[in-house]
């Protein structure tokens, strides 16, 4: 980007897009999200692979000094509508038509008709719905479930809203899968405004929830969805095996270019660092996933790894001949040993000091063959890096090992943490204890991915020791919607995919590749340097200067400091990965290298804006929420004090933590209390609650 030069919103659409362009996409659309007053808030880029139907859509904001990919922060209200100047110019009495996707509502506005949407079948909860307030409505649903899905959300906003709610019955339409008004429209090309109102509706099935009461509230404000993750950003070796496991796994797009990142990382975080304007970086990456159980994060890993596992493997077939002659040199430099001590004890002791000189130290034992490990504290790693191979990473798709075992303790968190950072750093771990003295390790590398689950992650993402110390800013954030209930059977088997055995052979070969050591030196990594190219130095800084700029007080980054202010890093990083893996004797990082993993990189921290607000939840809404979550898995229907402070949660046995937190349910309407009270476990309780099951709270 070119802060200097002005550029139109379709000049600036195809520069942003230009990497998927690069890669054979079409641009399709630009479409212009505005105010009530017709002011631009942000424009959504649309294009197409022709190839393959492949879509690519991204939302680009003018950021006051330059326009980059990203959505500005919505406000409290919500994101504006598509067309909204147009809605409001309408006559109030006009029906407003609801579609799924900014072409759909183009295609019915040029039959006059008066049409918005929020965006894609997962924006409903963002959107900013009451300019629609008391208006007639009808909503066209894609013909698939996330349409009528969107379609149900939609439908109950708007009814909150007082408006008249009418719904097309897609399934009389005779639309493919997926099909939507533009389908319809293609294949009715005379169908005018006429035609379209008088499309046949569904019948209303109005919603009725227990006793006539309103269904409860969410404790925390809804996250909004994710923005598309990059695919074609990971290179021509990385993204046919992420489409080959799209393909046959079918688990989400983060967790498939994550896993693979994360792999490429740990194959090459020796071979080389990243130098920016005299400033060295290693290579390492850090990233923490998130995704529920059932959404094969495991299976994932285990095709991302296979390289690892297979080097891994290697080293330890190694590692058993060279016990073996380690044994032998050891018995050979014993038996030198006690002989020069046998003669020098016949000389009274002369000689003795010269003679072990010339033995030399015992002969070293074979480095440990390990390349990952699962689980670990800080006192783990220093001395496992004094053993063992100084690239190594902490891989585990059960993060529950590493935030719930003995390293992240409440009192060993803070050590760990800040071990962790140092070795994200500079490669460098040092200890200092009564009997050792101090030790310093120089010259490692420690690649880390942990896949968690929801409730893993959140407790994470709250702790502060993790926090404060930057632990997690410098983690690379994921946390995609799930793909479960909408996959196929696959009969495809992927040791037989020619994508992913190029892939595998590619991370085995940089894994085998001998590590540049300093001199004298089996355990101390002295990599070289790769540089940036002039332009992709251009490129880098348009990455600085958008994430510092984010960072002013209002500004999209500022809630987000820790994260954006390692951004700029963490491209260079990425970058210096990509670079490596497409060519291992590199010593440039190019401009298209750089340009991919900048979008990588913005990526994910546009994740952590999205997800900031797990991370602020107060202390109460998340007693609250422990408090809902053992009552519907133990199925307590009816609470009280005393049962909740003996049996309850850990965190609200506290009488102050109790009240704080029924009180939060109570207003969200998961909890009601019952009049006079109650009768139970043997006794007259004075203030008892009904909780809400969880069937009715959907």
């Amino acid at each position: 980007m070119n802060a200097v030069v002005i550029e139109t919103p379709k000049d600036a659409a195809r520069r942003v897009a230009a990497s998927c362009i690069r890669d054979g996409f079409k641009p399709e659309a630009l479409h212009e999200y505005r105010d009530a007053q017709g002011n631009p808030v942000f424009w959504r880029i649309r294009c197409k692979r022709p190839s393959d139907g492949d879509k690519w859509i991204r939302p680009m904001r003018w950021d006051g000094a330059v326009y980059v990919i990203g959505e500005p922060p919505a406000p409290d209200a919500g994101k504006p509508l598509y067309r909204l100047p147009e809605l409001l110019a309408t006559n109030p009495d006009a029906v407003v038509w609801i579609v799924e996707g900014e072409a759909c509502a183009d295609a019915l506005a040029k039959l006059d008709l008066t049409a918005t949407t929020s965006g894609s079948a997962d924006s409903a909860d963002a959107a900013d719905w009451t300019p629609l307030q008391g208006r007639r409505m009808r909503i066209w649903p894609d013909h698939d479930k996330a349409g009528a899905g969107y379609a149900d959300k939609v439908e109950s906003r708007l009814r909150a809203l007082g408006c008249a709610v009418e719904r097309v019955d897609v399934d009389t339409l005779d639309l493919p899968a997926k099909g939507d008004c533009v389908d319809w429209l293609k294949s009715h090309p005379d169908a005018d405004a006429v035609d379209v109102l008088s499309l046949p509706l569904a019948e209303e099935m109005p919603a009725e929830s227990p006793a006539g009461r309103s269904a409860p509230e969410p404790l925390r404000r809804p996250t909004p969805p994710p923005e598309p993750y990059p695919l074609e950003s990971l290179g021509e070796v990385l993204r046919p095996a992420a489409e080959a496991i799209k393909r046959v796994i079918q688990a989400p797009d983060a967790i498939i270019g994550g896993s693979l990142l994360a792999a490429a990382s740990l194959a090459v975080q020796g071979q080389a660092d990243v130098q920016i304007d005299g400033r060295i970086h290693p290579l390492s990456l850090w990233l923490l996933s998130v995704a529920q159980s059932g959404e094969r994060k495991s299976a994932v890993d285990a095709e991302a790894m296979r390289a690892a596992r297979v080097f891994e493997a290697e080293l330890t077939q190694g590692y058993e001949l060279e016990s073996t002659l380690h044994e032998q040199d050891m018995a050979q430099w014993q038996a030198r040993v006690d002989a020069a001590k046998s003669d020098a004890k016949k000389k009274k002791g002369e000689g003795l000091k010269a003679a072990l000189h010339a033995i030399g130290p015992p002969p070293p034992a074979p480095l440990l063959p390990r390349v990952t490990v699962a689980d670990f504290t800080a006192e783990g790693i220093f001395k496992l890096m004094q053993v063992s191979r100084p690239a190594l990473g902490a891989f585990t798709d059960e993060a529950a090992l590493v935030f719930g075992g003995h390293g992240m303790s409440k009192e060993t968190v803070m050590r760990t943490a800040g071990t962790l950072c140092k070795l994200w750093d500079r490669g460098e771990l040092d200890r200092v204890r009564a009997g050792d003295g101090a030790m310093k390790l120089q010259g490692r590398r420690f690649a880390l991915h942990l896949l968690a689950q929801p409730v893993i992650a959140e407790r994470a993402l709250s702790d502060d020791v993790l926090a404060g110390q930057g632990f997690l800013a410098r983690c690379l954030l994921a946390w995609p919607e799930g793909t479960a209930g909408w996959r196929t059977l696959s009969d495809e088997n992927m040791r037989d995919d020619v994508a992913m055995q190029r892939m595998v052979d590619v991370l085995l070969s940089r894994f085998r590749q001998e590590l540049p050591l300093a001199e004298g030196k089996r355990q101390e990594l002295e990599p070289r340097a790769l540089r940036l190219s002039t332009e992709a130095r251009a490129v880098w800084a348009d990455v600085y200067s958008a994430t510092e700029q984010g960072m002013r007080q209002g500004g999209r980054f500022a809630q987000v400091q820790a994260w954006a202010s390692k951004t700029p890093e963490q491209a260079a990083r990425i970058a210096g990965v990509l670079t490596l893996i497409d060519d291992p004797a590199a010593q440039v990082i190019s401009a298209d290298a750089m340009d991919r993993a900048a979008e990588l990189a913005l990526w994910h921290l546009n994740e952590a804006v999205r997800l900031a607000g797990t991370a602020e939840l107060s202390p109460d809404v998340r007693d609250a929420e422990a408090l809902l979550g053992w009552c519907h898995e133990s199925g307590r229907e009816v609470i009280y004090s005393r049962l909740v402070m003996n049996k309850g949660p850990n965190r609200t046995r506290e009488r102050e933590a109790f009240q704080r937190a029924v009180r939060e349910l109570e207003h969200a309407g998961w909890a009601l209390p019952v009049n006079g009270g109650m009768t139970l476990d043997g006794g007259h309780r004075r203030h008892v609650w009904r909780i809400v099951p969880y069937s009715e709270g959907q």
